[in-house]
């Protein structure tokens, strides 16, 4: 081997040995970082346990605002023990009221009144130890002290002293709902009910839930026919003969089952006819009325006339929506949704002496219109 080979061969070991050197003092700095990471890692998670523990010793707090701070920490370590980790110190809890105001109180001492309640804080501390060497020094070796605080409305004490609230003892009434089909064509088997009408007993005794049974299976997968809510929209199955039942809840109890019979699907909606009738009859000859008796300029003495058009085909399936619109001839008008099969009787000014006034009934449903005028001579 020549001078020349064994120079470049020892000039490559020499440049191997440097670059060991080198990944050997790089090696510690990388390894303190990658651990510092973990450990910053590891302080977050614990800084969100920490704020899911105050929410839930909060959330006890609300409904027990005279707790004394160890039963409160009790509480706060069931849900840190859940998702703790090496590393974490002992945790305590401690709680202040404060009133709407903002300024702190005895809770024993916000009880009763009115408003909208004092608020409770709880504080939940502890102590996060490092694992990177050197890093707990800088907080005197005990590791870092971190705490979390959260707040609620206390719920069983009111602002301004004073009395509890009163004690409910009074059950609701029997309730009551109203249904439609909103679309009898093209939803036949849907439905919307609407117990907005129940009544209730005065405070404390509100209604605060609306329960429905609606005896049978939905279109909607993994529907189920018990439903809660003032309002429901609900589509069956299948057609058939349903019985609807409300149950309305308040803090003493539950009402009387309500129920209505609901037949959906086995029948169509049919255009209507509009007919009606006029009475008095005996005043009627050859379908017009020959005789009345006008009213005065001070309205009195006029003839009365009674005007029902209950006899209007398909006019009788709530769920085809049916509406009834009346004019009377002489200005008089009553209309959808109010107006009935019934109008209230009427008698006419005697300003339409000599005149004939047309008496038009126009009956609507799902299915379509119709209409019938009577005319009627007034001489």
């Amino acid at each position: 081997m020549d001078t020349h080979t064994k120079r470049r061969i020892d000039r490559r070991h020499r440049r191997r040995g440097q670059g060991l050197v080198e990944f050997a003092l790089i090696v510690p700095v990388f390894l303190f970082f990658l651990l510092l990471a973990v450990d910053f890692g590891r302080l977050l998670f614990t800084y969100i346990q920490l704020s899911n523990t105050a929410r839930e010793a909060a959330a006890y707090a609300a409904f027990n605002p005279t707790t004394d701070d160890t039963t409160l920490t009790t509480v706060a370590l069931r849900e840190a023990n859940v998702q703790a980790q090496r590393g974490q110190g002992a945790i305590t809890a401690t709680s202040q009221c404060t009133d709407t105001a903002g300024a702190a109180l005895a809770c024993s001492a916000a009880q009763g009144g009115t408003g909208a309640g004092n608020r409770i804080e709880v504080y939940v501390d502890e102590t996060f130890t490092f694992f990177t060497p050197l890093i707990n020094d800088f907080w005197g070796g005990g590791g870092l002290p971190i705490g979390a605080s959260a707040s609620s409305a206390v719920v069983v004490y009111a602002p301004n002293g004073g009395a509890l609230p009163g004690v409910c003892n009074a059950i609701p009434p029997t309730p009551t709902f109203t249904w439609q089909s909103p679309n009898k064509i093209l939803q036949p088997l849907l439905i919307s009910v609407d117990a907005g009408a129940s009544t209730g007993q005065p405070y404390p005794c509100g209604n605060i839930g609306y329960n429905w049974d609606f005896g049978g299976a939905s279109t909607t997968p993994g529907s189920d026919y018990l439903r809660e809510g003032i309002t429901q929209d609900y589509e069956y199955a299948l057609p058939g003969i349903y019985t609807v039942t409300l149950i309305v809840t308040n803090p003493a109890g539950s009402s009387a089952p309500f129920t209505q019979t609901i037949v959906l699907g086995t029948t169509t909606c049919n255009k209507p006819t509009a007919t009606f009738t006029v009475s008095p009859a005996a005043i009627i000859k050859s379908g017009n009325i020959t005789n009345w008796q006008a009213a005065n300029n001070g309205g009195n003495g006029a003839t009365m006339f009674t005007f029902d058009g209950s006899s209007s085909a398909f006019m009788s399936d709530p769920a085809c929506h049916p509406t009834w619109e009346w004019d009377l001839g002489d200005g008089t008008t009553y209309l959808p949704p109010a107006a009935t099969a019934t109008p209230p009787t009427h008698g006419y000014a005697h300003a339409f002496a000599g005149q004939t006034v047309h008496v038009t009934l126009t009956v609507r449903n799902d299915a379509g219109n119709d209409s019938k005028t009577f005319d009627i001579p007034l001489s």
